[in-house]
């Protein structure tokens, strides 16, 4: 149920709050995976208070929360996700404004809509991260990034908000960033402020066209039932070592190793999620033990 719905759900610890509130949301269409069981509780805040009432409420009631942005690297188990769902899909959240030579862009806004509008602006900075899917929120909280650059190396604050509903602004110090991390996965993004450098809207045109063409060469096409399976290590990538580990052919259930990409895994019909762990366990542990290469998971298991 999203908000703005009719009504809500009835008998849950929220419904004095007058915000549309969802028990047993189904979480598999809000994966790229499209598996797994519902939410114990999920909603769609239409602003920030209400946001900061629910985050209160949960902080209250001992009640974990979570966000859902673009659902790319999130494995949802079968029993589902007892604690809060929140979606940031409403235009409070979604809000991109070119200040020059910055941009500031709210959590639930796509990030590649975010990288257009700099790439209209003239600004430089996040062209190469066209082909990321997902919101700035989970493209900042996970350090997204290609192998022209991390979104982090751009991001100059951030809103949060803590676990009682307080709004915080993180700078300079207060932000940290490393390959695909932040320490920012104990808040809640709000909006981050992106530091650009000013160019040609022309070049920068061409240069993004040309990553979003590589991108969409190395990812799974015809199918949206796929996740990334694990990090680059330094100096390679996971592709290559789960080809030389013989890992491009490996199957648990009706969770597959996408053959042409090989560190992609594919859901495919009537496939669990103890099948796609199970794959991704089987894959890290035949490169641990024929490349002596410990790989870190991207996938994300509620």
């Amino acid at each position: 149920m999203a908000a703005g719905s009719e009504s809500a759900s009835s008998g849950t610890p929220f419904d004095d709050l007058g915000i549309a509130v969802a028990s047993r949301e189904p979480l598999a269409p809000h994966t790229w995976l499209g598996i797994g069981g519902a939410a114990g509780y999920f909603c769609e805040p239409v602003d920030v208070d209400a946001l900061a009432r629910i985050a209160r409420r949960c902080h209250e009631r001992g009640i974990s929360l979570r966000v859902v942005g673009g659902g790319s690297n999130i494995l949802v188990s079968s029993a589902g996700y007892p604690g809060m769902v929140v979606r940031l899909s409403a235009p409070a959240f979604c809000t991109i404004a070119v200040e020059k030579p910055a941009i500031t862009a709210g959590a639930g806004a796509k990030l590649v809509h975010v990288v257009s509008a700099a790439v209209q602006a003239g600004l430089a900075g996040l062209e190469m991260l066209v082909g990321i899917p997902g919101t700035v929120g989970g493209a900042v909280v996970g350090n997204a990034g290609s192998r022209g650059g991390d979104v982090g190396a751009r991001v100059s604050a951030v809103t949060v908000m803590l676990a009682d509903g307080t709004i915080e602004i993180r700078q300079g110090s207060a932000l940290a960033f490393q390959s695909r991390w932040s320490n920012l996965d104990d808040v809640l993004v709000i909006a981050c402020r992106f530091e650009l450098d000013e160019e040609s809207p022309d070049l920068l045109t061409k240069r993004m066209q040309k990553q979003w063409i590589v991108e969409r060469s190395e990812q799974p096409s015809g199918t949206r039932a796929v996740a990334m399976m694990f990090k680059d290590p330094l100096g390679t990538t996971a592709e290559s070592l789960i080809e030389q580990a013989g890992g491009r052919d490996m199957r648990v259930g009706a969770a597959s190793v996408y053959g042409p990409h090989a560190n992609y895994v594919v859901a495919g019909a009537g496939c669990l999620s103890d099948d796609v762990r199970g794959l991704v366990e089987r894959v890290r542990s035949a490169v641990r033990d024929k490349l002596g290469v410990e790989l870190t998971p991207l996938i994300e298991v509620w």
